[in-house]
């Protein structure tokens, strides 16, 4: 088989029990995302009186995890263009299980920051890492669904959490919430070491003494016929700093404006979860409100997600942008009504998991769109600074909502305010559809193409 003719086999044929494997895998750790996401805020009325602070110190907590989270994406995931994507995916893992630890340990505030900025940095490296492995083994026709799976992620282990250790941390104080996560991170560990094969593409440009060796041994376990040369194309030369290659020319645009309008996203996303739960707890006068508002969260989650892949499997790159576009701002609507809804007590579960549903219908949609915006050589990177700057949004969504309710700010005025981001980041998404990159694939020079056949 000719070696281009391998890699075009994986995209374009059903998928494989390897490939199946892999997604498996992959979903198992971007739940841990979801699950931290819910461990942080349901724990959060009870970390407050545990540790005795103020709703800017309660912020901060939320807050150390997505510091982590953008050192994860843009200053470990990147070294997958240089490692390997499924290296760097066990890297997070460790990170993220040495951080559950730490954090359920803590006995002082600032350990408890800095194990969810170590556990932020493993998570953020994971998410990055999975969703490009993603793009580069998956078939083009199960991209779109898989993908939205890959968002699903988030609302599902949201739910896990919620559903299943919520009335745990009730019961047994909010550290348990944290061991309970660590032991379940640690054990993905050898799950990824031995179901989870490194990306073609990666093995193709890392060009090592022994990479086409083990791209054949890739190969045959996703049931492809051996090549006698490894692949040559300009999309998978590598390149000796692939930051530079992100930040500069088209490039650049693309970069700019999808971390710009993940960031305007990220900022009202995290400014949700973090405070919508701990702000009906406090209007309620039941610290139990919280948990089961996350469920709302997850289930609506859940459902937008399958509608997203649905409606997306089978459109063109243009329908994707504009789904994403629609999704953030009907969003924007659903965090705002739920601000006025949890104020009178007038089904605010409902509300909030409607908002849910444009949430991570818009998730899926910037983690489909991502990665496909660059070339795989420099994919790891241009995903992580992406995700990354978009997660500076998170870092800041729950130090700034607790400034403002510190402030006596009206709770009403305050969830207007963060509807406003995510307008924006429709409007960034819709100017990011006209810099898209259609061409994802591996593009072969005809010099080349007449070597390959």
């Amino acid at each position: 088989m000719a070696t281009m003719d391998a890699l075009e086999t994986l995209k374009v044929r059903r998928m494989t029990p390897t490939q199946y494997v892999t997604v498996a895998v992959g979903l198992l750790l971007v739940v841990l995302d979801g699950y931290d996401i819910a461990l942080t805020s349901f724990s959060s009325p009870y970390i407050a009186e545990g540790f005795d602070i103020a709703p800017t110190e309660l912020g901060m907590v939320g807050s150390g995890a997505l510091v982590g989270l953008f050192i994860g994406a843009t200053m470990i995931a990147p070294l997958g263009d240089k490692i390997g994507r499924r290296t760097t995916a066990i890297l997070g893992s460790v990170l993220a299980t040495l951080g559950m630890f730490l954090s359920a340990g803590a006995d002082t505030l600032s350990v408890l920051i800095a194990g969810r900025i170590v556990a932020g940095a493993g998570i953020g490296t994971l998410i990055a890492a999975i969703a490009i492995i993603f793009s580069e083994l998956v078939s083009r026709k199960a991209y779109a669904l898989v993908m939205a799976l890959y968002a699903a992620g988030i609302p599902l282990g949201t739910f896990i959490g919620a559903q299943l250790v919520g009335p745990i941390v009730a019961d047994h104080g909010w550290r348990i919430g944290f061991e309970i996560g660590a032991v379940v991170t640690a054990l993905s560990i050898p799950l990824t070491l031995i179901f989870m094969p490194e990306s073609l593409a990666y093995l193709a440009g890392s060009r090592r003494a022994n990479a086409l060796e083990r791209f054949n041994k890739t190969l045959k376990k996703l049931r492809i016929e051996p090549v006698t040369e490894l692949p040559v194309a300009d999309n998978l030369t590598k390149v000796k700093y692939p930051i530079r290659e992100v930040l500069k020319g088209r490039l650049l645009a693309r970069t700019a404006l999808a971390a710009l309008a993940y960031f305007l996203f990220m900022l009202s996303f995290y400014f949700a979860t973090n405070w919508a739960p701990k702000y009906l707890a406090d209007v309620s006068g039941d610290p139990t409100s919280a948990p089961s508002l996350m469920s709302a969260f997850s289930v609506g989650g859940l459902v937008g997600v399958a509608v997203f892949a649905i409606v997306t499997a089978r459109s063109n790159p243009r329908t994707l942008y504009v789904m994403t576009a629609a999704a953030t701002l009907l969003a924007s609507v659903g965090l705002i009504w739920y601000g006025h809804a949890a104020t009178i007590q007038s089904h605010p579960y409902l509300i909030f998991g409607m908002a849910s549903f444009f949430l991570a219908a818009g998730t899926a949609g910037f983690y489909a769109i991502t990665p496909r915006l660059y070339p795989e050589k420099v994919r790891s990177t241009g995903y992580g600074v992406v995700i990354g700057v978009g997660r500076i949004g998170g870092i800041i969504a729950p130090t700034l909502g607790g400034w403002f309710f510190d402030a006596g700010t009206d709770p009403q005025t305050i969830f207007w305010l963060f509807g406003i981001p995510l307008v924006a980041s429709t409007v960034t998404t819709l100017v990011l559809m006209t810099f898209r990159n259609d061409r994802s694939e591996v593009v072969v020079p005809p010099a080349r193409e007449a070597v390959a056949a």
